[in-house]
């Protein structure tokens, strides 16, 4: 078996912005080295002075130097039939084959990375870098960051792994077509990543410290996880991404629109440093009743928090505003007690659905009549937007259910087929809290169009139910 080890020297660490320097290639036949090659090579763009002082490369070195088009020949020549060997092997093989894509020239190869490698055969060590290994082993690396001393470096590391008893299984195992080893971050091992199920639910990624980095949904979970490390973009940030997971979680939803909800309250919840969007709270608005100083109960709006409880919720403050409003005019209210209109010591100028002016200003009605028109007023509210939303669960015994009280989302869980309900109570100790935000709400309202009712508890509480 051949094995062309291979090292790069570049711009800067992403493929899609910057270009190889230099390049080094050792190739491995039998386990002995046959030949090397290495060149340095005019990247066309600028070097910059802080990469300069990690490679030592400089612009005048590769001012008339051979373009990587002018050396691709030699390059695919000499790894045509090889093994594409390289110490974190995305990295460089993702430069590799970003260079021959500009010039019009497919390049593949089958990929090997020794940072899995050592990590799969030698468990133990603390440090898996190229100098870590090097020290381990006692190979002198005298110019470390130069192509062909790392590329000579990394040979010698594979020579000594190649005599290891489980060297041939472990890289016929990795170079297995349905393996996704090469693909997976350096940190997670293939044990973690098989475990995943190839169903709906929600992921997490930890750092070293188990720290949540990041947070997805997916409605195959091996399959979405797999995809984050496919492919050859190697953008710097996605480089620092994977070598920054070191475990994987999951859970498991049976329903796209739980697996939503889940997502977003993990993410705010987490804050993870990698997740772009959902990770600001913006809370939804709801109508609260209290009583004034004078005895007269009030509508006003305010934000809805986890643990408050508004009569009705609604997504905007603006929403909210226009139902009061609508209702406050129905029943005769007083804009002003309700502050949909600031208190000038004025009287409300309207006529409400009844023929009436309003309650308060007219003088015609008491504290104690106008409260009871107030309720009457609530009654239009209440219930209104209070249901269980049923959906198909993880497991085949079991079904989710998403509880939401007077339009906000109270809460959610698993419930066992068997278990006889008669009464919304019965649900109560099977459901998690849940931090009802404006994404939320988004996130919920299309499903709803799609629910189906199936009933009414006693309290008035509907039951709507989701096809799978």
């Amino acid at each position: 078996m051949k094995f062309a080890i291979v090292d790069i020297e570049t711009t800067g660490g992403s493929s899609k912005f910057h270009k190889i320097v230099e390049i080094g290639i050792v190739l491995l036949e039998n386990g002995e080295i046959v030949s090397r090659y290495q060149t340095l090579i005019n990247p066309e763009i600028n070097i910059p002075f802080n990469v300069t002082l990690i490679h030592g490369i400089t612009n005048e070195m590769v001012a008339n130097a051979p373009t990587f088009a002018e050396v691709s020949e030699e390059i695919s020549n000499m790894t045509i039939d090889a093994i594409f060997v390289a110490h974190s092997v995305q990295f460089d093989f993702g430069f590799v084959k970003k260079e021959f894509d500009e010039i019009g020239l497919n390049y593949e190869r089958r990929r090997l990375c020794t940072v899995r490698l050592s990590k799969r055969m030698l468990p133990d060590l603390k440090s898996h870098s190229l100098a870590g290994l090097c020290q381990h082993f006692s190979i002198l690396n005298k110019s470390t960051h130069r192509a062909l001393e790392d590329a000579e470096a990394t040979a010698k590391i594979f020579q000594i792994l190649g005599q290891r008893p489980d060297f041939n299984s472990v890289v016929k195992e990795f170079l297995n077509k349905k393996s996704k080893e090469m693909s997976l971050p350096p940190n997670i091992s293939k044990e973690v990543f098989n475990r995943l199920p190839n169903s709906i639910g929600v992921y997490t990624f930890f750092d070293q410290k188990g720290k949540v980095v990041y947070v997805g949904k997916a409605n195959n979970l091996k399959e979405r996880v797999g995809h984050h490390f496919s492919g050859n973009t190697h953008t710097k940030e996605k480089k620092s991404f994977s070598n920054s997971i070191f475990n994987v979680d999951y859970i498991e939803t049976g329903h796209e629109l739980m697996a939503l909800l889940v997502e977003n309250e993990l993410i705010k919840k987490n804050f993870p440093r990698f997740n772009s969007s959902n990770k600001d709270f913006h809370l939804n608005y709801g109508i609260y009743k209290y009583s004034d100083q004078r005895a007269y109960s009030r509508l006003v709006i305010g934000e809805s928090g986890k643990w408050s409880d508004p009569i009705l919720v609604f997504k905007t403050k603006a929403e909210a505003s226009l139902a009061l409003l609508k209702t406050t005019m129905k029943y005769g209210l007083c804009l002003q007690l309700n502050k949909l209109l600031p208190e000038l010591n004025d009287k409300c100028k309207y006529t409400s659905e009844t023929g009436k002016n309003c309650a308060f200003c007219s003088g015609e009605t008491d504290s104690v009549s106008y409260n009871e028109l107030l309720e009457e007023a609530i009654k239009e509210f209440n219930h209104k937007k209070s249901f269980i939303l049923k959906m198909k669960g993880p497991k085949k015994e079991e079904f989710g259910l998403i509880w939401v009280q007077n339009g906000k989302i109270k809460g959610y869980g698993f419930i066992p087929n068997e278990m006889e309900i008669n009464e919304f109570e019965d649900l109560r100790t099977f459901l998690k809290s849940y931090y009802d935000t404006q994404d939320a709400q988004s996130i919920l309202k299309p499903y709803l169009a799609k629910a189906k009712l199936k009933g009414t508890f006693s309290d008035g509480t509907e039951i709507l139910e989701l096809a799978d």
